[in-house]
């Protein structure tokens, strides 16, 4: 109960400020500032922090799914591994080159 607290109070300064600031964000949250229900009344802020408890409760369990399930195709498919890690490892070659442009790495 005190994290769910915690969160809620969290949320509600966050959404204080966006309501007193004439900044637009392209996120979760101000779509919900800006969202007009059917019969044109705003959410009100306690709405609105439901949810977003609920988004990150939701997202909790969706990715770790989503992680669960790639780690199991992955384990099942050696092929579908192997072509990751080199793509995997190229990406990391040419980040490393372009910050690091003296460190040219051989392979």
């Amino acid at each position: 109960m005190q994290a769910r607290k915690s969160l809620m109070n969290f949320f509600e300064e966050m959404i204080k400020s966006r309501r007193s600031s004439n900044e637009c964000h392209e996120d979760f949250l101000q779509s919900m500032l800006d969202r007009d229900p059917l019969d044109d009344e705003r959410l009100d802020d306690a709405e609105i922090m439901d949810n977003m408890l609920t988004l990150i409760i939701a997202g909790q369990t969706t990715t770790a799914a989503a992680m669960m399930w790639s780690v199991k195709f992955l384990d099942e498919n050696k092929e579908a591994q192997n072509m990751l890690r080199v793509s995997t490892n190229t990406q990391l070659i040419i980040k490393i080159n372009i910050l690091h442009p003296k460190m040219i790495t051989k392979q």
